[in-house]
């Protein structure tokens, strides 16, 4: 099946999307395309979009998404970040809330 059949065959909202990726899937190997089909299903989706895009003929779409996805991975370790001193303000007032407890029951 040619691309252009293909994207015939897909529904009208979809075909840009076809029309975009559809060249790089399908020069892919069988072997290729199982393994990005395994990256999606294990939840590596950056890692499969990498690929994917690694195959495009657009060289600044794999640099779009490399920008994209450092910024993504910038905001992911400043939120883990935030959560750990969330928790260790937690533990803190824990800590004090114990502390008085068990002072008031005389420990």
């Amino acid at each position: 099946m040619k691309i252009d059949e293909l994207i015939a065959q897909t529904p009208e909202q979809l075909r840009p999307v076809v029309a975009r990726y559809g060249p790089a899937l399908a020069a892919m190997t069988a072997e290729e395309f199982c393994d990005w089909l395994e990256l999606l299903i294990l939840g590596r989706d950056d890692e499969a979009w990498r690929r994917l895009l690694e195959q495009s003929d657009n060289p600044g779409l794999l640099e779009a998404w490399k920008t994209a996805a450092a910024n993504w991975d910038e905001a992911n370790a400043a939120n883990a970040r935030r959560v750990a001193l969330q928790k260790e303000a937690t533990m803190a007032v824990l800590k004090v809330l114990l502390a008085g407890s068990l002072a008031l029951v005389g420990l």
